[in-house]
């Protein structure tokens, strides 16, 4: 028998996690004999709750893990989550894609969701709610949310415990030193996929590009919220880049995805979903990305701009993101990519950031819990203004 699906972690029952590991091979002869667990993430994990779970058990045993991370929807942002096909998308990305991606992400110990066919039609769903006209789609996306929300699938992983590596905070901000060896780390994925080609057996990997009218309406639906809330950042010159993405954003976004190859994108690439392992500890720097409940494939320039929008300081010099641009390039033709000049990755990046302005407007849809989850949020937006300053509005077209 298929095991249950837990829909809450006091579900995650020494007996239920004895059967799953079991399952799996991890377990052989022992059981779980007791379990704990510690929340984590506040304002970190906006879809999901996840837990660490400290496991004992009956006897001695080698290779099952002393703790593990537990990850299962989040109540508040269900329905939300359920619409994107997040959860759907990281139980698939973890068991058919994460061993092909040329990245260190989390092991996999369980994961199991129900499964629905109607999700194998995202991408036409998507598509068609793209052509409807922006207020029909709107009110096409608030239905499909509140379908989603009575939904009754389940998902549930369990994944390796990447502690005591050092978690990326998105708070605090990222060094010009990790920031670099991020990029270093996510150029061989992004290489690796280039042109996209070997992604289109995927259902779930949805092109960027296949709700850009969907998305560029949402993002004028927020606009006068969006700018009363960071009116202090709209007087100070935000708000003729926001003005200019009015008139502008649809075009600009079109152009970013249909002059760009595509190749596998985070979607979500923040220091909160990245661990780091040093040199000093290990005998080796580590990367490690985890959250792929947003991935999709498009232009690789999308995934920098969302990482450095939100890790550098607002007042990081043109040179020193220049140079962290530079190295980013550098290793991505290393990695065999080729006929992507620099210049054009420039202009590309410098886009991608426009369109992540008006991704980040529209987080007045999300629940973000109560103090770091809006902090984070008021951070991103001034760091990502300071990227913005130097942009020449009129050459992104």
């Amino acid at each position: 028998m298929r095991p249950f699906i837990p829909e809450h972690l006091d579900e995650l029952t020494p007996e239920w996690l004895t059967q799953v590991l079991s399952e799996r091979g991890i377990l052989a002869s022992a059981s779980v004999e007791s379990v704990s667990r510690e929340m984590l993430g506040d304002g970190e994990g906006f879809l999901g709750v996840i837990a660490r779970m400290t496991l004992q058990y009956d006897r001695e045993v080698s290779g099952a893990p002393g703790t593990l991370i537990a990850k299962l929807p989040r109540a508040a942002n269900r329905a939300m989550g359920e619409m994107m096909g997040a959860y759907e998308r990281e139980s698939l990305f973890y068991e058919e894609l994460a061993p092909q991606v040329p990245l260190r992400t989390p092991r996999l110990y369980y994961g199991a969701f129900d499964r629905d066919r109607g999700s194998e039609q995202q991408s036409k769903i998507l598509a068609f709610v793209d052509r409807l006209p922006v207020s029909l789609a709107q009110r096409t996306v608030g239905a499909g949310k509140w379908i989603a929300g009575r939904k009754k699938r389940r998902y549930v992983l369990l994944m390796e415990d990447l502690a005591p590596a050092r978690a990326g905070d998105q708070v605090r901000g990222g060094s010009l030193r990790d920031c670099a060896r991020l990029l270093d780390a996510v150029a061989p994925a992004h290489a690796a996929f280039w042109g996209g080609g070997a992604l289109h057996g995927q259902f779930w990997v949805v092109p960027q590009s296949i709700d850009v009218r969907m998305r560029f309406g949402l993002f004028r639906q927020h606009i006068a919220p969006f700018c009363a809330r960071y009116s202090a950042l709209v007087d100070a010159g935000l708000g003729r880049i926001v003005d200019w993405l009015a008139q502008h954003g649809l075009e600009l976004t079109r152009r970013l995805y249909a002059g760009t190859p595509e190749t596998l994108l985070h979607c979500d690439l923040r220091l909160d979903n990245v661990f780091f392992r040093d040199a000093a500890d290990n005998g080796a720097d580590e990367v490690i990305v985890f959250d792929w409940q947003l991935v999709r494939r498009g232009p690789a320039a999308y995934d920098v701009a969302y990482f450095l929008s939100g890790a550098l300081a607002p007042e990081t010099d043109a040179a020193s993101e220049q140079a962290l641009l530079r190295g980013y390039h550098d290793r991505l033709l290393a990695a065999g990519v080729e006929d992507y000049p620099y210049s054009d990755f420039v202009r590309d990046y410098q886009r991608a950031l426009l369109a992540v302005l008006q991704t980040l407007s529209t987080t007045g849809d999300v629940e973000l819990g109560e103090g770091r989850g809006v902090t984070m949020i008021d951070l991103w937006i001034e760091r990502l203004a300071g990227r913005l300053r130097g942009i020449d509005l009129d050459a992104m077209l």
